[in-house]
């Protein structure tokens, strides 16, 4: 009897112990989308959704959105946490607001963003009104700031402010680089003229600086003087022909479509392309351009450095195609910068939770954003890097042109020379 009475105990001890052990490998066993969000990341944006920079704003604007919501749809972010041992997600929280291209609205946008419930621990800057002003802030506050602009309040001195594209001086030097070349390739002698022709405002002003025109110079120019024009052009013939009877061969400035359009405009109306080559940042040199100003955009070239929009062999490209046409967006090189853009910020934070876990900080995504390996996008954009000492991460650009209707690559890749203050192409005297 007490035989029988203790191999029921036994049994009834190891029926529980099996029991608990199934139910304790159906828990583990458990998927990372059917447990809760181990929290919320928060982000946020200032940007010009309706000013004069707005034509460029605001696909860059949505294509971040549109990485961002679809993340949130597919459950979050998923990253292996080494608190926990498993992986985990997180949900994106990302708000934004308008500061129309103008720096006053940004101090109480930034008051009311950088307050928000969870505290974000990164920020995008798409307006250089907004992405200049507020670097000493998210230094303050440990957010890390993204930059789409780069002036150089947005990387230098080093602070919490990143920039994935090349800085904006480094930029105009591509552009004369180009533009050695092409007036050599002519049999032209003696040396030619440079213009400035750019917007009055910080993202205009922003490319003109003594690194940039001491190279500008070194190449065999001769720079002739800045030309400036309001943020909606009107006739812009007579500082064309002022910048031609000063000497000048070759125009650059920083603009985007909505003034590129109308300088290609007058430069035809006037007949004056044989006389003046203009030049474009990465956002005039936009498929908008072929729209806004059909046939007369022919022979303008520009700085680049994204991939075109056709390079779906390019898994970042093919990637990021999806995603706009998802949403029903415009697939264009406006597009691809955009998501690029989406697609870097979710991996810094993506890194920042798989080597500390949750939760994370603005400090913990800083840190380990200064990566030696840099980030990759999947060829959307160069590999993009961040050290101690350097804030810009992208340093090789190339140019592009349009001819009969298309905007194509005109030369091969060119590594930019480096325009930091105190840095190798500072005057000396």
């Amino acid at each position: 009897m007490k035989m029988a009475m203790r191999l029921l105990v036994l049994g009834l001890v190891l029926g529980m112990t099996i029991s608990c052990l199934v139910h304790d490998a159906g828990a583990e066993e458990k998927g990372v989308m059917d447990r809760d969000p181990i929290g919320t990341i928060g982000f946020f944006e200032i940007t010009d959704l309706t000013g004069p920079t707005s034509d460029t704003c605001v696909p860059h604007h949505n294509a971040i959105w549109d990485v961002i919501r679809s993340l949130n749809e597919e459950g979050g972010l998923v990253y292996h946490d080494p608190k926990t041992g498993r992986e985990e997600r997180v949900m994106i929280n990302f708000q934004y607001a308008d500061n129309k291209a103008q720096a006053g609205p940004v101090p109480t946008l930034y008051e009311r963003l950088s307050s928000m419930n969870p505290k974000p621990v990164m920020c995008y800057m798409g307006s250089s009104a907004a992405a200049e002003t507020i670097p000493k802030w998210t230094e303050r506050d440990q957010i890390v700031q993204i930059s789409g602009p780069s002036g150089l309040a947005t990387w230098y001195p080093p602070k919490w402010s990143f920039t994935t594209a090349p800085d904006y001086p480094a930029a105009a030097c591509t552009a004369a680089w180009w533009a050695m070349q092409d007036w050599k390739s002519k049999g032209r002698a003696g040396s030619p003229g440079w213009a400035w022709f750019t917007l009055d405002i910080p993202y205009g002003r922003a490319a003109i600086t003594p690194e940039s025109e001491a190279y500008i110079k070194s190449l065999g120019f001769n720079i002739v003087g800045t030309w400036t024009m309001p943020f909606v052009p009107v006739d812009t013939g007579p500082q064309f022909q002022s910048m031609i009877d000063k000497g000048a061969n070759y125009c650059y400035g920083n603009l985007v479509v909505l003034q590129q359009q109308k300088l290609m405009k007058d430069v035809t109306r006037l007949g004056l392309k044989d006389k003046i080559q203009v030049i474009s940042t990465p956002y005039g040199i936009m498929e908008d351009i072929l729209k806004m100003a059909g046939s007369d955009a022919e022979g303008l070239v520009g700085v680049h450095y994204a991939a075109f929009p056709d390079e779906l062999d390019k898994p970042g490209v093919k990637w990021a195609h999806d995603i706009s046409k998802k949403f029903g967006r415009t697939w264009t090189t406006d597009a691809v910068l955009g998501c690029a853009l989406g697609r870097l910020m979710v991996e810094f934070v993506k890194t920042a939770l798989q080597e500390r876990g949750w939760p994370v900080t603005g400090k913990d995504v800083y840190e380990t954003m200064l990566n030696p390996k840099g980030f990759d996008t999947g060829g959307l954009t160069p590999r993009v890097k961040f050290t101690e000492s350097e804030r810009r991460g992208t340093w090789v650009t190339y140019m592009r042109g349009v001819k009969d209707g298309k905007i194509v690559r005109i030369s091969e890749d060119f590594n930019i020379p480096d325009m930091k203050p105190d840095g190798p192409w500072t005057p000396k005297n």
